[in-house]
């Protein structure tokens, strides 16, 4: 499939070929990366000659906004059905099967078969209580879906209620409108490629993100392009700390994570000082032993922490740690899918709040198929 990518009301273009020629990899090749970062260079520049008609994003300056954490109240976990080759089977079984009482599973699917569908039911159902299971089929878009953490609107706080945060995702699955429209909720867009992986936010509006450079050769940080105003005006960010690109993809997911107000997570030395003077209390995650093996990658779903392991001697230490910060821990083994640089449990999976669906709109081709 040739995937045509509009790069900005301005008539910037990444060509088409780069896009065809990706394998499904998380963080996109280096031709990807080194293109979406010449558009986010590209795009900041526009919006600082626009500047005078308005905030980024459209939002007023009335609105308050703020970023949903995810050791908030979480009502939904959302996956795809894409296991990864088989690779990811495992893992989102396990967290189906986990899932406090009172979460919900989402699990959305691209497919138009009907036998599918009633496979995907029936395959989830052993684990999970049919009263609790969303099985979607949505509309068909981009090459990868994967990856949900980095391709589905990020959930904000809009004046007290549900709001979406759109980025442009480089694979080009795009379902922002298909779950505004589930919640019935505001979909607040920017032009700027930007994946959920590299967002990490506390209950005050504290902000973190990795400047990712590591993985392609010169240029600029896709993610430095990205101005403040941005998190400021869509995520609803009070404070943002930008950390160095030391390893993995560069998302934050990958090095870091929030437990709470005022405690943070790390396996990554170089990021404690950093992190301690934007005034918050750090824990030493161990660090894995192979190149993208991260127990940062864990998920959060309410008092309930899953987490990755490996195999290696760290990973007791981490669900000791875990343990330690008040949750119960879940271990899910990570590393086929982790050495590949395919991501973990965090990178595959999305937390939504616990809000009521809306009546599905039918001209969007959606179906709730359980």
């Amino acid at each position: 499939m040739i995937l045509k990518t509009l790069l900005s009301v301005c008539t910037l273009f990444v060509s088409a070929s780069v896009f065809a020629q990706a394998l499904p990899v998380q963080g996109g090749t280096p031709e990807i990366l080194k293109a979406i970062a010449e558009h986010n260079v590209q795009q900041a520049k526009l919006d600082q000659e626009q500047k005078l008609l308005g905030p980024i994003g459209g939002a007023r300056s009335t609105d308050v906004l703020a970023p949903f954490y995810e050791y908030d109240k979480t009502g939904y976990v959302v996956f795809s059905d894409d296991d990864f080759y088989g690779i990811a089977r495992d893992m989102k079984m396990t967290i189906a099967k986990n899932l406090p009482a009172e979460t919900h599973l989402i699990v959305y699917t691209q497919s138009t078969n009907k036998s599918y569908h009633k496979q995907l039911v029936g395959e989830y159902s052993q684990y999970i209580d049919s009263s609790r299971l969303h099985v979607l089929q949505i509309p068909q878009s981009g090459s990868n879906d994967f990856w949900s953490r980095d391709n589905l609107p990020l959930p904000i706080w809009k004046n007290g209620k549900l709001a979406l945060a759109d980025a442009r995702y480089y694979y080009n699955f795009e379902p922002d409108a298909f779950f505004g429209q589930l919640f019935g909720v505001d979909v607040m867009k920017h032009n700027y490629f930007y994946e959920g992986g590299n967002f990490m936010a506390n209950g005050r509006g504290d902000c973190l993100a990795v400047m990712r450079k590591k993985a392609y050769p010169g240029g600029v940080s896709d993610t430095a392009a990205i101005p403040d105003d941005v998190f400021k005006n869509i995520y609803g960010c009070k404070t943002l700390t930008r950390l160095k690109h030391l390893k993995g993809i560069g998302h934050a997911d990958e090095v870091v994570k929030f437990m709470s107000d005022t405690v943070v997570v790390t396996d990554t030395q170089e990021y404690v000082a950093t992190l301690e003077k934007a005034g918050f209390t750090v824990y030493m995650l161990p660090e894995a032993k192979v190149d993208y093996e991260t127990y940062a990658n864990s998920l959060i779903v309410n008092d309930v922490v899953f987490v990755p392991t490996f195999s290696e001697s760290g990973d007791q230490k981490a669900v000791d740690l875990y343990t330690k910060l008040g949750f119960k821990v879940v271990t899910i083994p990570t590393g086929e899918l982790a050495v590949q640089g395919q991501g973990g449990i965090h990178c595959i999976t999305m937390n939504y709040p616990p809000i009521p669906f809306q009546n599905i709109v039918s001209a969007m081709n959606a179906k709730v198929i359980q």
